[in-house]
């Protein structure tokens, strides 16, 4: 056989055999350099989002790319000023960490923090305090926006004096209706500038706060504080004035202070001449502090005496009268304003107490009306003595004063179920993080009525309505006593649903906003960011220099030889060999004449 021949031969056997192992698809194990995997995690707003997918394109050709929290990952790349990081994603977070940022010298704004009550009352306005950020602006204005319903409910506009300034901005937002309300705070550098946006909601609940004014004796200023809060709908109002000889006249559904389980219903008590409170009132009132967590009002008519000093604490009072009378101011900067001239101040407020309002004239820079802590609940007194001789507008907005400071005390009363969800407003299918605390179980551990030993019980449970179904939430205990924590998908579909938990015979929930672009504020940790890649092995870069992350990554990282199932024979270059072999197979025969 020629040499020929036997060349034509060996050439169709080699095609052929291609051929069979290509139809068998054979697969190999072997230790190979993969592309090392790097996990991208991106900040909470938009423009962090459009940043993070500039990352993935820049890393793409050299990496594996996984745009979430990965611990077998090679490294981490976090994305912004603030990426969206939490105790578990850090404990998860592969190392090295590195960092890209904005441009420091980029003309831009950011909304740093945005707080807002998550529950308030529909018939009062809403307080919005926004954080901003202006970078590269200097004499530039920045206007910020409150929106709600597609519509803008109030807008403020500020000058930026430098180049890198942070200000505070205060808006506000009057419901319309009770439900969900979804806000957006939008800061706009300039006209046409760069803008910022963040998503929250409030739930607006028509509710009203039950309050119980009680006096151990009749006080002018406990009846007319009375007064004003029965002009205001968001209260529900019970009293009960003890007169001579132990009658007492009632309105609503009063209770007696030593009557825990009466107590428990009001979310703040207005005492009355609390320096006449007996020791088992006063037991009463500390139990309702502690038990409930409730709120107590103090509105003496001279110094304190009595068993009640054992709540306010050691206090030196200082008694004054002013003629003229005198302003007192809140310490709030309000606007609402009370006058009196019988008036006292403690020498030295108690530990940890905090003024609430300041006295003008001479006796400026004394607390006239503060507040301590006892316990878990909030205790209010009130040294304007004869305020109630100036209600007239012209003089004070003593009416306007009371509401306000009641309200804001009956609203700070824990509920019975307290449910937070971490970010309110997610995207379709993201993991969102809820937070339960039972005020029973959380605030009982030990009272006044029970052992430190005795067991404490609850049952706990929480789900989503998702068109008509109900999707359970799981929850486990925290690390407080009546504390739950839980974690559970969005629905797939945008909307608004409610978190429901139910805890023995209580019922807790909260609104959620499944929206498919979401914005959240942004707090900029540049600094810190810094710290906390430097002390997990990476740097810091920004977005000007991306360009060179690939090549710090790829010296920064080893490639690990790993075992790897692989199929050669999916390989184009078989392909080419055996199109060759074909090829010149077929030329050889062609020259023999043997086609």
């Amino acid at each position: 056989m020629s040499r020929d021949a036997l060349l034509r031969y060996a050439l169709r056997g080699t095609a052929i055999a291609i051929a069979v192992a290509a139809a068998i698809d054979p697969a190999v194990t072997s230790q190979r350099n993969a592309k090392p995997e790097i996990s991208v995690i991106a900040g909470q707003s938009v423009r962090d989002s459009t940043l993070a997918a500039s990352v993935e394109h820049a890393l793409a050709k050299n990496f594996t790319v996984l745009p979430a929290s990965f611990a077998r990952a090679s490294a981490t790349v976090l994305v912004g000023t603030a990426p969206r990081l939490d105790d578990a994603s850090i404990a998860d977070l592969a190392l090295p960490a590195f960092a890209v940022t904005p441009d420091t010298n980029a003309t831009q704004i950011s909304i740093e923090q945005v707080t807002v009550p998550s529950v308030a009352p529909l018939d009062a306005r809403v307080p919005v305090a926004v954080r901003v950020r202006a970078n590269g602006a200097a004499n530039a204005s920045v206007a910020i926006t409150l929106a709600a319903s597609g519509g803008t409910v109030d807008q403020i506009v500020k000058r930026v004096a430098n180049n890198n300034q942070e200000f505070d901005a205060s808006l506000s937002y009057l419901p319309t209706a009770a439900g969900a309300a979804p806000l957006h705070v939008v800061a706009t550098l300039g006209v046409g500038g760069d803008s910022a946006r963040a998503d929250l909601v409030v739930d607006v609940r028509d509710t009203r706060w039950p309050v119980l004014f009680y006096d151990p004796h009749p006080s002018w200023m406990s009846t007319f504080v009375r007064r004003a809060a029965e002009r205001d709908r968001r209260f529900v109002i019970s009293s009960r004035v003890v007169t001579t000889n132990g009658i007492a006249t009632e309105t609503g559904q009063p209770s007696q202070l030593d009557d825990a389980a009466g107590l428990s219903r009001f979310d703040a008590i207005v005492i009355g001449a609390p320096d006449a409170l007996t020791d088992a009132e006063v037991r009463g009132l500390e139990m309702f502090l502690r038990e409930r967590g409730g709120r107590v009002v103090l509105l003496f008519d001279a110094p304190a005496t009595g068993p009640i000093r054992r709540l306010i604490g050691p206090v030196e009072w200082i008694a004054k009268t002013e003629n003229p009378s005198v302003l007192i101011v809140p310490a709030d900067a309000d606007s609402t304003r009370l006058r009196a001239s019988a008036l006292a101040w403690p020498r030295t407020l108690p530990q940890g107490a905090q003024p609430l309002a300041w006295a003008t004239n001479a006796a400026s820079g004394h607390a006239t009306v503060w507040q301590s802590a006892v316990g878990a609940g909030n205790i209010v007194v009130s040294g304007a003595f004869d305020s109630w001789r100036y209600r007239d507008a012209s003089s004070s907005t003593f009416t306007q004063y009371w509401q306000t400071l009641i309200a804001n005390e009956a609203s700070a009363a824990p509920p019975a179920v307290s449910v937070r969800i971490a970010r309110p407003v997610v995207q379709p299918g993201e993991r969102g993080d809820v937070t339960v605390i039972v005020r029973k179980a959380a605030l009982r551990t030990t009272t006044l009525l029970q052992s430190p030993s005795t067991p404490i019980q609850s049952t706990v449970s929480a789900s989503i309505d998702v068109d008509g179904k109900q999707t359970s939430v799981a929850l486990w205990p925290a690390s407080g006593v009546g504390e739950f924590r839980g974690e559970f998908r969005a629905p797939q579909t945008p909307g608004t649903y409610r978190l429901v938990v139910a805890a023995d015979s209580e019922i807790g929930e909260a609104p959620l906003i499944v929206a498919n672009v979401v914005s959240a504020a942004t707090p900029s940790d540049k600094d810190l960011l810094r710290a906390f890649v430097a002390s997990r092995g990476g740097q810091t870069i920004v977005v000007s220099e991306l360009a060179g992350l690939p090549a710090i990554l790829t010296r920064s990282l080893r490639p690990a030889a790993r075992a790897e199932l692989w199929h050669p024979m999916r390989s184009t270059w078989w392909l080419v060999v055996f199109i060759a072999a074909l090829s010149a197979e077929w030329w050889m025969r062609r020259r023999r004449g043997l086609l």
